[in-house]
């Protein structure tokens, strides 16, 4: 099982993307541009708690230019500190034939191809990635998926860098810039002919074709909820009644030699998956978090459709002013 969760999995194609450099600069349909004197770079500066010498950083000066021109407010504080979930507590053991039908029952949904699985995702911290607890809605239907988040560019921007350094300035900046033109909420879709990346606050989309040798499609999403989380047959289910919050929840416990998944039912309904991953770097288990909100086999159709929204081009997409969408990562 591999330690990226499949929250930054769709994330990191949308990145890799950013490789490409064009000359446009993509921004609202009609952009508001007013004069930005010395006293207006000041106050940015002030307010971003920069060296005043920053403004002899030319790529800083245009940064700041471009971002009063186009009207990108900025975060007023730091954000306050992400925790994982607490953990569930441990529970006692009863019969694995009790969980069984349980485990069947979300294999079956997995297995089927047509379902919508929402949850709320927390990863453990990783270089580059903050902690935090992220909604998503993943969608498989007929040979299509949708995976749909809201993408707090701004945190991951600072992940990116150390406080205190212009660096960390310049991703703030960026992660602004990014949720001005792009919004929090993103969704990918995989077709057969082509993935789009809907950028939903914005009602705007980016196309991008099929592989040309008719293999998976650019973002390869595919699948991936439900191959990462689909209940192993081969393994051994190991259950036990566990009470939290006045409530008891049956779980169900599978091995593999990629880590455990652990599945926790309320009533009958999948409410908590964990899944345990040795980091190999760090020599210890890391648990990501999913608090399951719906896990159905329902798709609404209008996931994977673009109706109402405006296509926007390759040059659009990659370029972000000066530097791109690479720029927030140092590209």
């Amino acid at each position: 099982m591999k330690k990226l969760i499949c929250l930054f999995l769709a994330l990191g194609v949308l990145f890799s993307l950013a490789a490409c450099q064009v000359d446009t600069v993509i921004g609202p349909e009609e952009v508001t541009t007013k004069r930005v004197g010395e006293d207006d770079l000041a106050g940015a500066i002030g307010q971003l708690n920069l060296d005043p010498g920053a403004l002899e950083d030319e790529a800083m000066k245009a940064a700041l230019q471009r971002m009063l021109e186009q009207g990108v407010t900025l975060p007023v504080d730091e954000p306050p500190p992400e925790t994982m979930p607490p953990p569930m507590p441990t529970g006692v053991p009863i019969r694995a034939e009790d969980v069984y039908p349980l485990m069947e029952k979300t294999r079956d949904i997995f297995n089927s191809g047509t379902y919508t699985f929402k949850a709320r995702g927390s990863s453990p911290p990783s270089p580059g990635m903050p902690i935090g607890t992220t909604p998503i809605t993943f969608a498989v239907d007929k040979g299509q998926s949708a995976f749909e988040a809201q993408m707090d560019w701004t945190s991951m921007a600072r992940a990116m860098a150390e406080p205190g350094t212009q660096e960390y300035s310049m991703a703030v900046i960026n992660g602004a810039t990014m949720t001005t033109f792009f919004g929090k909420k993103v969704r990918f879709v995989t077709k057969p002919e082509g993935s789009v990346v809907l950028f939903l606050d914005k009602k705007s989309y980016f196309a991008m074709p099929g592989d040309e040798e008719g293999g998976e499609s650019a973002f390869g999403i595919g699948n991936m909820f439900g191959d990462m989380f689909k209940p192993d047959t081969q393994g051994t289910v190991t259950a036990s009644k566990v009470t939290d919050g006045g409530k008891e929840y049956l779980c169900g416990e599978t091995k593999s030699e990629g880590g455990q998944l652990f599945y926790y039912f309320l009533d009958g309904q999948l409410k908590r998956i964990e899944m345990k991953v040795l980091n190999p770097e760090e020599g210890k288990t890391e648990t990501f978090v999913f608090e399951v909100d719906l896990l159905t086999n329902t798709v609404d159709a209008s996931m994977f459709s673009t109706a109402g929204y405006k296509p926007i081009t390759v040059d659009e997409f990659t370029q972000m002013g000066e530097g791109g969408l690479s720029g927030l990562f140092g590209g």
